[in-house]
């Protein structure tokens, strides 16, 4: 009785296809895996960009101009916001004068003044001794020099661009806010960087 079976020359065919395709399997699945983190980055960055550029915001429309200072441009700002310092209900005295809380400041966290470990890549409001994190993720300032040029060994991101994290200029009556974050796409994955500006004038 004559048996069926495979050849040799068969099983190796089907066990090359078979390893062909589980690599294409893998490379699609690792591709994949790749996108969806650098995706989850570019969320991360963007989110942390906007919460803080919505809270710097928020900050500074409350401002009294006459208390805005910088130095301009740089990467701190001052202000004191309208406060009922008397209590009589409003922010104004009895002689009809704005009456102001303590200084705050916009700044990284250089000196991790709220203990938690983060420091430059930080950005929090400092009033006096209370400290709020404003958000993280905050992109190191790379004009080491401070002459607002890209010089070589500067571009520590490789994107060709001056990047500062964190930057505030007088522009007319308003400040112009810059916040640039970024969050690496996985352990091994690139750096993505999200950057937002906006102009705000302070309404005291």
């Amino acid at each position: 009785m004559k048996q069926a079976g495979f050849t040799l020359l068969e099983v190796m065919a089907s066990v090359a296809i078979l390893t062909i395709v589980s690599g294409m399997l893998f490379l699609l699945a690792d591709s994949l895996g790749a996108a969806s983190l650098v995706q989850e980055a570019k969320m991360t960055s963007q989110d942390e960009a906007r919460m803080g550029m919505e809270r710097v915001m928020g900050e500074l429309r409350q401002a009294a101009n006459s208390s805005v200072i910088g130095p301009f441009p740089g990467d701190s700002i001052t202000y004191r916001i309208a406060d009922d310092i008397d209590g009589n209900g409003l922010a104004v005295d009895i002689g009809v004068n704005l009456e102001l809380g303590p200084a705050r400041t916009l700044r990284r966290d250089t000196g991790d003044l709220n203990n938690d470990g983060q420091t430059v890549t930080q950005l929090v409001c400092v009033e006096g001794a209370n400290v709020r994190v404003i958000t993280n993720g905050l992109i190191p300032n790379e004009d080491i020099n401070n002459n607002g040029v890209l010089d070589g060994g500067e571009d520590v991101n490789g994107n060709g661009v001056l990047d500062r994290g964190l930057w505030f200029e007088r522009v007319g009556p308003g400040v112009r806010v810059t916040i640039q974050t970024q969050h690496r796409a996985g352990p091994r994955g690139p750096l993505i960087h999200s950057t937002l500006t906006e102009t705000v004038v302070p309404r005291n």
